[in-house]
């Protein structure tokens, strides 16, 4: 990087590497035959080729180590990024919306444990896949109007698309904006081709959104959820794919 505050070391020394992840400095370590051999720090970011290593690689790495949310995709009106404990009390507001907890998983009752949740979310899930569940940020006013992202979802092939927005950012275009664009950044940039979505029979919004996305149905699947209080329940959802082959 250029800036010095910017800086991301490179280094094939095992022992470099623990220097450096035990006092939080941003590394990227290269393997190779000499080092085929050592034990790295676990989590490390590992390059193979040189080569491998842009612009974009060293800012995700440096962002990662500084807890700076990455930026994801942006389309013409959003920016898609992760998501910061900053966020969640934003959350909030948005879940207030009937039309947003019908189909939603409810957020934590104490915003307190949301945020440790999400302390857990980004090191857990963002720092092991590079993937998840983001925010959508509206460019013109910087303020966040819903989620939107990739997951794995334990027995299905590919990744599940899904998303939520805020009432009164529904029906103008917003999600078919932030997904089209995820869908792209899935197959561009995490190289997956499969896809899957969720939803609701009554939920002829989200329905229509797939179709638009080019996802075709696939029958119903039963989910089995858990809530706050540990009782497990069991939904029935119409299940939509989509492949990029």
């Amino acid at each position: 990087m250029d800036d010095d505050c910017h800086e991301v070391k490179i280094t094939e020394s095992a022992e470099e590497a623990a220097y450096f992840d035990t006092n939080r400095i941003p590394y990227i370590v290269w393997l190779n035959d000499r080092n085929k051999y050592s034990s790295f720090p676990s989590g490390a970011y590992c390059v193979e080729q040189l080569s491998d290593i842009d612009t974009q690689y060293l800012d995700r790495v440096y962002r990662r180590f500084n807890g700076i949310p990455w930026d994801i995709v942006e389309t013409q009106r959003l920016k898609i990024r992760e998501i910061t404990v900053e966020d969640v009390t934003r959350l909030y507001d948005l879940y207030q919306d009937e039309s947003v907890a019908k189909y939603m998983d409810a957020l934590f009752p104490d915003p307190e444990q949301e945020m440790e949740y999400t302390k857990g979310y980004i090191q857990n899930v963002y720092e092991f896949y590079g993937f998840g569940m983001w925010v959508l940020e509206e460019k013109e006013s910087g303020r966040v109007i819903g989620r939107a992202g990739l997951e794995y979802r334990e027995g299905f092939d590919g990744l599940e698309l899904g998303y939520m927005l805020g009432e009164r950012y529904q029906h103008k275009g917003y999600a078919y904006e932030a997904c089209n664009a995820i869908l792209s950044y899935g197959v561009s940039e995490l190289e997956q081709k499969e896809y899957c979505s969720f939803v609701s029979r009554d939920n002829m919004a989200s329905i229509r959104l797939c179709r638009r996305l080019g996802f075709v149905p696939n029958g119903t699947v039963r989910l089995v959820e858990t809530n706050f209080d540990g009782l497990v329940m069991e939904k029935e959802y119409l299940q939509y794919v989509y492949s990029a082959c």
